[in-house]
């Protein structure tokens, strides 16, 4: 896969998902594609077909039809997941269209799926993916000039200008102190030329002390402002843990890597999201594993009747739930209550009830309640499967 610098979603595509799609008077059309170009059903736009004919099924009328595949017959930036959300009023069609580089959760779009509804937005997995996928960052500690990259929902931004108070003077002199030369450069044969050594030694050290705390100082500021949940340092071992000893705690709570430098400086954000992204497959992957063992180990809760009782009891404080949900539950539709088999529901909505599934509501319904809710794949999916009855969670009390 390639990697390249494309936009960001930033503030403003976010405040148009919350307020202008998810306050828009139904019916909106909410479509979900799989457009990935590594996917053989997807050469030559073979989901274009696929959309057509899901539209087809839905009777989406002929002008928001032709307004959306006006949008997708355009050339799109290559990306995994495309979301398109349309609408018409006053005989105007309005269309807002996302293409993102990561798969989203609660959306199935293998085999060549195209997820579709005509009716209320269906928003859910887009701001779960907004609100849960975490902000990354990279500082790409190199011999020219340290570099910065900011790393949100697959798509990796360089950040040209949070070290512009440092003047390029002041990174040549870093350059020449940098640790791993003075780690690793031969000691002085005589004493009077070692301690001429380590009289100098000391002056550069206090001049890249200060070096260094302003350069933490404004990467702090940075991660904050960005709201940055992990950071990467990227460079020589010896310099990037040099770095690390002057960030505040909380910065260096956040660091979830140190990875070897690349050959240049002046390597591409391509080749800069080549070398990254990998470990924070990696990473996420792990993270998740160790979530599930906290559950296990605490002890948590988890079957979908006992997990679903605490969560309406508002005991959860973390839902664990498979990225490949497929289960239904039934609801109370007036009361908005929800369980695991229709005995149940009876007692509590004898006139209504309706079976639906537990994808459709799991983001709606952990947000009513205040509870975390994680998506895990790969080893921790497998482990929740198969020894946790699909659903699993940490309680408050």
């Amino acid at each position: 896969m390639e990697y390249g610098g494309a936009k960001l979603i930033g503030k403003k595509e976010i405040e148009t998902i919350r307020e202008k799609v998810a306050l828009h008077e139904p019916p909106i059309l909410s479509l979900y594609v799989d457009v990935d170009p590594a996917k053989p059903e997807n050469a030559r736009k073979g989901w274009l077909v696929r959309v057509k004919n899901t539209l087809k099924e839905l009777e989406v009328p002929k002008s928001v039809e032709n307004a959306v595949f006006g949008v997708l017959e355009k050339d799109r930036p290559e990306g995994k997941t495309c979301v398109v959300f349309a609408a018409e009023r006053d005989k105007r069609v309005w269309v807002e269209d996302f293409t993102l580089q990561v798969e989203l959760p609660v959306v199935h779009l293998g085999h060549g799926r195209v997820e579709a509804r005509w009716g209320d937005s269906y928003i859910a997995p887009l701001i779960y993916a907004l609100d849960e996928y975490e902000r990354y960052c990279v500082v790409f500690l190199n011999k020219k000039r340290w570099r910065l990259f900011e790393i949100y929902l697959g798509e990796i931004e360089e950040v040209m200008d949070v070290f512009n108070e440092i003047s390029l003077e002041d990174w040549r002199r870093v350059t020449a102190d940098s640790p791993s030369l003075r780690f690793s450069a031969p000691k002085p044969a005589s004493s009077r030329a070692g301690a001429a050594v380590d009289k100098f030694a000391r002056k550069i050290n206090v001049w890249t002390q200060k070096f260094y705390k302003n350069v933490a100082r404004l990467l702090e500021k940075f991660v904050n402002d960005h709201d940055i949940g992990r950071i990467i340092l990227l460079g020589v071992p010896e310099e990037t843990r040099f770095f690390e000893q002057y960030l505040a705690r909380s910065l260096r709570d956040k660091i979830v890597a140190h990875l070897a430098s690349l050959p240049t400086p002046e390597a591409s954000v391509g080749d800069v999201g080549k070398k990254v992204f990998p470990e924070i497959e990696r990473i996420e992957r792990e993270k998740e594993v160790e979530l599930i063992t906290e559950i296990k180990e605490r002890p948590g809760i988890w079957g979908l009747e006992n997990v679903l009782d605490a969560l309406q009891m508002g005991r959860l404080y973390i839902l664990a739930v498979p990225w490949n949900l497929d289960v239904e539950v039934w609801r109370c539709p007036e009361a908005g209550l929800v369980f695991a088999d229709e005995e149940t529901a009876r007692e509590f909505c004898p006139d209504e009830k309706e079976k639906v599934k537990l994808r459709d509501i799991i983001v709606a319904l952990a947000a009513d309640y205040g509870t975390r809710l994680e998506f895990v794949r790969g080893e921790a999916e497998k482990i929740l499967v198969e020894e946790m009855d699909g659903i699993a969670g940490l309680t408050r009390w």
